[in-house]
């Protein structure tokens, strides 16, 4: 192949444009707080300095370890709004452990995957056995984690302290620039590679792509759709559970809030990555790129003293021009 082709088939890769985007913000971010924050001042800016970077990666793990799961979940028809508030019950659910029950760590902490795991298999379990839409069916699993947080911690913090320190202090550090990286970055980056791995390579990343392409083909291609879907929502548990964790381990308490609105910001990070809400449609490199731009997004208007309630706009503003450029490629693609 030569270099007119490879670079062609750069041009034409899903993610390149969110790519592109990602690029182009960078530098208006860049510019703005430049000229406006710091007086034309150039080397201030602290947006590309090593140690804001490192710290938007530690904040953007969560919500990338989670949207992992939700990407898998989410390629193959389904959805999950109840993220976040399961969240928020596996971390007061480990804190209750941990503090008032007086468990070892770590039984609490493989109590509290396995319950993660559990109770999205039974999600699953319904989702795929009845015609109920996954949207239906997750908010009634949101409100059911939302009331089991408040009962467990009676609606108050449970401060665990340094009990998970381990994932908060381990880092890599890089010179004198003050950037490391964190185990919760190392993780996202990790489960990143795993999954796109599975995802393009495997059997089992063949089977997410066709169940959401058209579920009645893969179960006449001989997958067994309705345990496939009980399994990757379990996975999604999984991931959720992990993602707890690194939370737990960077706040030190576990409370009812801890977790509330975090399905949002998961699901935007997956379509603006390029995966369909329809399915059939995405990748785990598309997904880390939208959550480094939502992220990315989040800490420039902090840094340029905008009040945070622009970032939902910002959020809703993403999802709605993600989902037109999808649509709009998807028209293209049934034309051609």
């Amino acid at each position: 192949m030569d270099k007119k082709s490879k670079m062609k088939k750069i041009l034409h890769h899903e993610n390149t444009p969110m790519l592109l985007v990602l690029f182009g913000i960078v530098v208006v971010i860049v510019i703005l707080e430049g000229t406006i924050v710091r007086g034309g001042t150039f080397s201030q800016v602290a947006f590309i300095k090593g140690s804001n970077i490192a710290n938007v990666l530690v904040q953007i793990s969560v919500t990338g370890i989670m949207a992992i799961g939700m990407t898998m979940v989410m390629i193959s028809g389904g959805m999950d709004l109840s993220c976040g508030q399961m969240v928020s019950f596996a971390g007061c659910l480990l804190a209750h452990l941990v503090v008032k029950t007086e468990w070892a760590t770590v039984p609490a902490v493989i109590a509290v995957i396995v319950v993660c795991v559990l109770f999205q298999m039974a999600m699953g379990i319904i989702i795929s056995r009845t015609k109920l839409e996954p949207f239906i069916v997750s908010l009634g699993f949101m409100s059911i984690y939302q009331g089991l947080s408040y009962l467990i911690t009676q609606g108050r913090e449970i401060t665990m302290g340094d009990q998970l320190g381990f994932i908060k202090n381990m880092k890599i550090s890089f010179g004198e620039n003050r950037f490391y990286l964190g185990m919760s970055v190392m993780l996202l980056i990790a489960l990143t590679i795993i999954m796109w791995l599975i995802l393009k390579y495997s059997k089992y990343g063949r089977w997410v792509y066709a169940v959401g392409g058209n579920e009645s083909a893969a179960y006449l291609a001989g997958i067994p759709v309705k345990k496939f879907k009980v399994a990757l929502y379990g996975f999604n548990g999984l991931f959720i559970s992990i993602a707890t964790l690194t939370l737990l381990a960077r706040v030190g308490a576990g409370s009812p809030p801890m977790g509330s609105g975090k399905e949002i910001d998961v699901i935007a990070a997956v379509v603006v990555g390029g995966t369909a809400l329809a399915g059939g449609k995405g990748n785990m490199w598309g997904t880390f790129i939208g959550v480094l731009l939502l992220g990315s997004i989040s800490n420039a208007l902090n840094i340029l003293g905008v009040s945070p309630y622009y970032q939902y706009i910002m959020k809703g503003l993403l999802i709605l021009v993600s989902i037109y450029i999808g649509y709009i490629g998807g028209k293209k693609k049934t034309a051609r």
